[in-house]
């Protein structure tokens, strides 16, 4: 079953006796919140070993056994595996075949159309596949002030146009300066336009942007300047690859708007939020740079890179230096 985004927030709330549920794409923060909300529902808590089982992608060949196992003390059985794809196909049929009513929930990135695990879960009858993508430009203001109305905050509509474009885009990167906005205004509050400069500071955007623009554009000196000085204001390597990809994001729809006819200048003119003037030359040479088939391998690079940031002893800093160094010399040809 293929749920669509108005019909993912009723099933994830009952998801009947489904028996596997994909939830993936690029907006990690989205695709984690939805997994582990589905098995806090169904499990009743993400704490009881009798009822949950997490699992890596590589120990999916225990699947058939976790779904098959009674959950001690009664209730139904969930096994959370996180990033899954193609490879994991197999497991998920084989679980998917025997006689239990455990839910497994998966989670992967920006699966396509061609992916066998993609088609699994959309066509079998015991499973849902649920796609999570990250806000575009104009979704990210009306989701931002639909937050805020939630809290009883206002916002004036320069400080929105402000926040939007500030943000990295990921439904995370919203909550987050949503809540931080809620708790500076206050109940009954009003953002203003200093409200979002003082609470939404760019730190380290600025040298986010050199550094990302630098690597696409195919300057790997530049770029590894940037990336340390970011760092050193206090920019979160996971904020880095968020801002990456929302930059990927953009390059993407460019590179798709050139290929059938547009001038770069014209691409780049499109583009919501519109590009600051400082950095128009350096993301117009990337449009020449890159095409929408690397931007697509560019992208699932970076979705790795932040779910390796996330890894119990990763070093963040140094995958989000490594991504972007290698990008830039990927764009070097």
């Amino acid at each position: 079953m293929k749920l669509d985004a108005r019909q993912a927030d009723r099933f994830l709330a009952d998801p009947g006796a489904t028996r596997f549920v994909l939830i993936y794409g690029p907006d990690t923060s989205l695709v984690t919140d939805r997994a582990r909300a589905l098995a806090r529902r169904i499990a009743g808590s993400l704490d009881d070993p009798f009822r949950l089982a997490e699992l890596d992608a590589e120990q999916a060949d225990r699947l058939p056994e976790e779904a098959t196992a009674q959950a001690f003390g009664g209730g139904r059985k969930v096994i959370l595996i996180r990033d899954v794809g193609d490879k994991q196909a197999p497991s998920v049929e084989a679980a998917l075949a025997t006689k239990g009513d455990a839910l497994v929930i998966a989670t992967g990135g920006d699966l396509n159309g061609r992916s066998k695990l993609r088609t699994l879960a959309e066509k079998h009858s015991d499973a849902a596949a649920i796609a999570c993508y990250i806000p575009d430009a104009a979704a990210r203001g009306p989701m931002l002030e639909a937050a805020l109305r939630a809290a009883g905050v206002g916002i004036a509509r320069d400080a929105l146009t402000l926040a939007a474009g500030r943000l990295g885009g990921e439904s995370g990167a919203l909550a987050d300066a949503a809540e931080r906005l809620i708790l500076y205004a206050g109940p009954g509050g009003t953002i203003t336009l200093a409200d979002v400069d003082t609470v939404l500071d760019d730190q380290g955007t600025a040298s986010m942007h050199d550094a990302i623009d630098a690597a696409l554009a195919g300057n790997p000196s530049a770029a590894d300047h940037a990336i340390s000085l970011a760092i050193d204001e206090g920019a979160a390597a996971v904020a880095i690859l968020r801002v990456l990809l929302a930059e990927l994001s953009g390059l993407r729809l460019m590179a798709e708007a050139i290929a059938r006819g547009a001038n770069p200048r014209d691409a780049l003119a499109a583009r919501r939020p519109p590009v600051f003037f400082r950095r128009q030359g350096a993301v117009i040479k990337a449009a020449g740079l890159w095409r929408e088939p690397a931007i697509i391998a560019a992208i699932d690079r970076a979705l790795r890179a932040e779910a390796d940031c996330k890894r119990t002893g990763s070093v963040p800093e140094a995958i989000a230096r490594q991504t972007l160094l290698g990008l830039a010399q990927r764009a070097r040809g």
